[in-house]
């Protein structure tokens, strides 16, 4: 009683003072308001298209006055992108020689049919032209070449050098979520390598912390199943780490954004992305495992995914949090080498219980249908009674 007392006036207060916003918006968006947020990075988590799916919160981001800057942590290799001529100084710049990470703006070729980096800049050059005229860059490297220690230097630079106030390490999937003990995994490497950096950064200077994961459901296509999904999720909450989630409505500007964005990329490169299509197709309103998005017909065969309503929300969380709860990111903290991560994730699977697969109930387990099927005699009147004992049982 004394809890809910407090928890009351706490609420009283806030309406009171009005000054927090909607109280319907999730967590992390009330706090990538903050007026003491200027700039916000933006990463991608795990390799592949995972930063592009930073284009569902980028609209909101330039809405609240935000500077964005971005990295890709993508599987493009950035030695394939190269300045149209000598004297364009700026199409791609290098700013890590080893690991290899690149600057690169739209002017930048690209030698095989993977460029996603340079077409974004392309698509924001379009449509969010910079104040001052310049050209948006990003920062283009490949999630398989870092360990924590040198992606950790890396970001340390980026942040200081633009004056980073908050980071966004998005996901596309939610195999970032796993602890390393579950039976699969997904893509671990490249995702806790983010995760643990994200989390452990040494700069006082980033009042937020953010792991976004979009695509929930994408990974059984990866072995990672929705129930340690959602059991990260509930975990992540109990600790105090869950900051919200948002889901992204079709005729809204991230929505919108996020297609006509990917649209472009596509225009300019073979390679298409499965989990990109179902995060799309999913916000379009498509459900089950019949349908495979068109851009991927000749990748995905029907049934080998589902695609459901989970697929189109942002979920929120504290990346440090989920550092903590992680086996392997505790594992992975102070490793200096790309062998040494595959090394410490060999570890966390023999030195612990690898959990069997755990899937979400049967709805027969828990409805009264159940009930009903064992009491009924036969025809409509069986089922009558049956589920008439059923409610009387459950009120």
């Amino acid at each position: 009683a004394a809890t809910a007392s407090g928890g009351g006036a706490a609420v009283a207060a806030m309406v009171a003072a009005n000054n927090t916003g909607s109280f319907f918006l999730p967590a992390f968006v009330r706090k990538l308001a903050d007026d003491d947020v200027q700039t916000v990075m933006i990463v991608g988590c795990g390799g592949g298209f995972d930063f592009v799916h930073g284009m569902l919160v980028y609209p909101e981001l330039r809405r609240l006055g935000k500077t964005v800057v971005i990295a890709s942590y993508s599987f493009g290799n950035p030695e394939h992108y190269h300045a149209p001529s000598k004297a364009d100084k700026t199409a791609v710049e290098v700013v890590n020689a080893k690991p290899l990470a690149v600057k690169v703006t739209a002017a930048a070729g690209a030698s095989q049919g993977y460029c996603p980096e340079s077409r974004m800049c392309g698509y924001l050059d379009e449509h969010f032209p910079l104040a001052d005229g310049a050209k948006h860059a990003i920062y283009a490297h490949y999630a398989r070449d870092w360990c924590p220690l040198a992606l950790s230097l890396f970001y340390t630079r980026l942040v200081e050098k633009h004056a980073v106030d908050a980071l966004i390490c998005i996901d596309g999937g939610t195999d970032s979520l796993m602890r390393g003990d579950e039976a699969g995994l997904g893509d671990p490497i490249e995702d806790a390598v983010s995760v643990v950096t994200c989390a452990n950064l040494p700069c006082d200077r980033l009042k937020y912390r953010f792991l976004i994961a979009v695509g929930f459901g994408s990974d059984r296509f990866n072995d990672v199943s929705d129930f340690e999904s959602l059991r990260a999720v509930a975990e992540l909450t109990k600790a105090g780490a869950f900051e919200g989630c948002i889901s992204c409505e079709p005729q809204s500007a991230g929505f919108v954004n996020y297609k006509a964005c990917v649209e472009h990329i596509y225009a300019g490169q073979r390679f298409r992305s499965v989990l990109t299509s179902m995060i799309i197709a999913a916000g379009e309103g498509e459900y089950g495992s019949e349908y495979v998005p068109p851009t991927v017909a000749h990748r995905v065969r029907p049934g080998a995914a589902f695609i459901w309503p989970l697929m189109a929300m942002l979920w929120a969380f504290d990346v440090r949090a989920v550092a903590r709860r992680s086996l392997l990111c505790a594992a992975l903290r102070d490793v200096d080498s790309v062998p040494g991560c595959y090394m410490a994730l060999q570890r966390v699977r023999e030195t612990n219980d690898v959990a069997p697969v755990r899937n979400l109930p049967l709805h027969e387990e828990y409805s009264h249908c159940r009930r009903w099927a064992t009491r009924g005699g036969g025809g409509g009147g069986g089922v009558s009674g049956g589920g008439s004992a059923a409610a009387a049982a459950a009120a």
